[in-house]
């Protein structure tokens, strides 16, 4: 969690926006990231609404994925794609390039030429122009209009399971923000592309780089490499990756070197070595958790950056976005849980306040209790809600807290037996320990020189490297047995987040 809620001029909105769990949030994303698309379907689907839809699915990606904040890196990808759009010829787009904060090996485009790729691909790139690859293929999805076949497809959609009337006045607010933490941002729209259409970006970003000085060859080493790394990460990443929809199938790899066979071209020099790439890469958080944006140990939340922790009740499903954090109970799906910053200078009692008016204007809702407290030494204000109108009682709770760091809200929402829990969880919220900040650790990318006839094992070794010799093979695209001549090479290691 890194980034604030909307603007709380009506803090319901926002609270509303975190009740739900990893599953609801993708269903959301169908319902109220697609359906938007499906709004710009006309007889003829203009670039300008591409680009609309595309901006739409824009703020979805920096809100639920987050953007990886890495200016250096950022630029560097961005001057890459630059040289591929200034090969195409009259594109109606204006290409946009990001880093997504994401750990799985992803890229995908949205309409309108808004270009994502993760962290967790970048750092397998060995070269400019498997980067260059890959960007090119996603180019060829837009000028191609894939997307615009998709648009129409309608999508089914569930919200929240809790009964009652005060939760259906809470979830009217969801469609303002709710979607999943897109892992599957770029699979909702690459799962929808056929084998042509995948054959036909293919075979366009393969021309693309080609036209403008990057090795074509370089895509299917991409993806083979992309390919053996995932394998090596069986059962250590999501479901969510790369090769869910591009898989270097045999017939693929076949596709791409007919195609290649047919081109004429003439590589130029890159706008960075294999050397100065890594120097890009070197320092980019690998793993699953990016500390930047606070982790989970176990059940329990850190964030050295706002300086708290907080401890979700035990065995509950977590989630952590740009936007909140929170839990979900599972067994029932019973309670939610979500915390996210303000961006606005009320006090607490103010947001309190704000939030009486507005569940009393909209479903005639009055709280069971309302009233300033301390969190720790942090000035907070409770107001809870019973809402007995469903099959059973649900109880909400929302707290607002001011910290030296920051302003808060926490909501609670969920069947009455979980409210001991709900209530044990808000309560957890403090500052970190010493011990707790020095905990908050990540992988981080690095680089280093491997001796002249060191080996790969004896290298891993010496660096203590959290990458093993045929991991950093793969990393590297290299061969499990090779010996180095004094060059750089990826390798990774824990450690400390300072903050920022």
């Amino acid at each position: 969690m890194a980034v604030t809620f909307p603007d709380l001029n009506e803090p319901l909105t926002m609270l509303s926006s975190a009740v739900t769990t990893s599953r609801h949030f993708a269903r959301a994303l169908t319902a109220f990231g697609l359906l938007s698309l499906g709004g710009c379907i006309t007889t003829v689907v203009t670039p300008e609404a591409e680009t609309s839809a595309g901006q739409a699915m824009s703020q979805q990606v920096s809100e639920q994925i987050g953007l990886y904040d890495d200016p250096e890196l950022t630029a560097y990808v961005r001057s890459v794609g630059e040289r591929l759009t200034a090969g195409l010829v009259d594109s109606p787009y204006k290409f946009q390039f990001a880093v997504v904060d994401q750990f799985e090996p992803n890229a995908f485009a949205s309409p309108g030429g808004f270009i994502y790729i993760s962290r967790g691909l970048l750092s397998q790139m060995n070269s400019e122009d498997e980067l260059a690859c890959v960007l090119a293929h996603e180019i060829s999805h837009v000028t191609q209009r894939h997307h615009v076949r998709q648009m129409g497809r309608s999508l089914g959609t569930g919200l929240l399971t809790l009964p009652g009337r005060a939760v259906g006045v809470v979830s009217d607010d969801l469609g303002n923000m709710i979607n999943s933490p897109i892992e599957h941002a770029g699979k909702v729209y690459l799962s929808g592309y056929s084998r042509d259409q995948e054959t036909e970006a293919d075979e366009y970003g393969l021309r693309l780089a080609a036209k403008t000085g990057y090795d074509p060859e370089a895509l299917a080493g991409a993806l083979e490499g992309i390919e053996r790394t995932l394998f090596l990460l069986t059962g250590e990443h999501h479901e969510a990756n790369y090769m869910d929809t591009h898989p270097t199938t045999p017939q693929r790899v076949a596709d791409i070197e007919t195609t290649i066979a047919k081109l004429t071209y003439t590589t130029t020099a890159p706008i960075a070595t294999r050397t100065q790439l890594y120097q890009h890469l070197d320092g980019i958080w690998w793993g699953p958790q990016n500390p930047q944006q606070g982790i989970f140990l176990e059940d329990r939340f850190l964030s050295t950056d706002m300086d708290f922790t907080i401890a979700f009740p035990s065995g509950w499903e977590t989630i952590n976005t740009p936007r909140f954090v929170g839990a979900t109970e599972t067994e029932k799906e019973g309670a939610y849980m979500a915390l996210g910053a303000n961006p606005g200078e009320f006090t607490p009692d103010g947001y309190a306040a704000a939030l009486i008016t507005r569940m009393r204007e909209r479903g005639g809702i009055e709280p069971d209790q309302t009233r300033p407290l301390k969190i720790g030494e942090w000035p907070a204000h409770l107001v809870t809600y019973t809402d007995a109108s469903g099959e059973e009682p649900v109880s909400m709770h929302y707290v607002f807290l001011a910290t030296p760091r920051g302003s808060y809200t926490m909501m609670a929402l969920g069947l009455d037996q979980f409210r001991p829990q709900m209530r044990e969880a808000v309560m957890s919220m403090r500052p970190l320990t010493s011990a707790e900040r020095a905990s908050v650790t990540g992988i981080r990318l690095r680089t280093a020189t491997i001796g002249p006839g060191e080996t790969l094992e004896s290298w891993t070794e010496r660096l203590d490297s959290r990458w093993g010799p045929k991991f950093s093979a793969s990393m590297n695209g290299l061969e499990e047995d090779h010996t180095g001549t004094g060059e750089v090479l990826k390798y990774a290691r824990e450690e400390r987040y300072q903050g920022q």
